[in-house]
């Protein structure tokens, strides 16, 4: 479903003033939900070690935060928390980039660092794009557009209450997702 139609339906729904492009980055807020937690989507890259060097980039548009896995040589080693001194691992300096322990002593002869992360959610930039939530569950998009309608218009009541079926709505889209039964039993 392209955008437009979505926002061209809670304008129906709910007569308001917001300019498209409000709605739009309120469209972009619920798909960068589903993208981040729903669908979670991963990549990865395999980077040479070099000798002396712990400290090594991340992919543009890829933040610490984003790094889900990483491995040495085919093992996965986990993330150092600032007490756990002289742990094999990787933390985030100050730098901002992924830093192992212990420091390579030689340079990988292929690469033997591997680093998983989360593929970055890239904004809608236009209503004539498709959304990701698709009939019926997209009336999660109604109830997000229409509390934040809500919410700066200060009807709070009528805010919580939307709120509330967003989370519902999404919470169903992420059942189906998942191939999860609902509670009737169904799928």
């Amino acid at each position: 479903m392209k955008i437009s139609d979505i926002i061209a339906r809670i304008d129906d729904l709910k007569p308001n003033d917001y300019a498209s492009a409000t709605k739009l980055t309120w469209v972009n807020r619920v798909d960068g939900y589903v993208w981040n937690e729903i669908y979670k989507h991963t990549d990865f890259i395999d980077v040479e070690r070099e000798e002396g060097v712990s400290a090594y980039d991340l992919p543009e548009g890829v933040n610490f935060e984003m790094v889900t896995n990483v491995y040495i040589n085919g093992r996965e080693i986990y993330p150092i928390k600032h007490g756990d001194i002289d742990t094999t691992g990787y933390y985030r300096d100050t730098d901002g980039k992924l830093n192992i322990y212990p420091v390579p002593e030689e340079d990988d002869a292929k690469p033997g660092l591997r680093i998983v992360y989360r593929v970055p959610f890239k904004e809608h930039k236009d209503t004539e794009e498709e959304a990701f939530i698709l009939p019926p569950y997209d009336v999660a998009y109604d109830d997000y557009i229409a509390a934040m309608i809500d919410k700066y218009s200060q009807d709070m009541e009528s805010y919580s209450n939307n709120v509330a079926f967003y989370d519902n709505s999404i919470d169903e889209y992420e059942r189906w997702y998942r191939g999860e039964q609902n509670a009737s039993g169904t799928r």
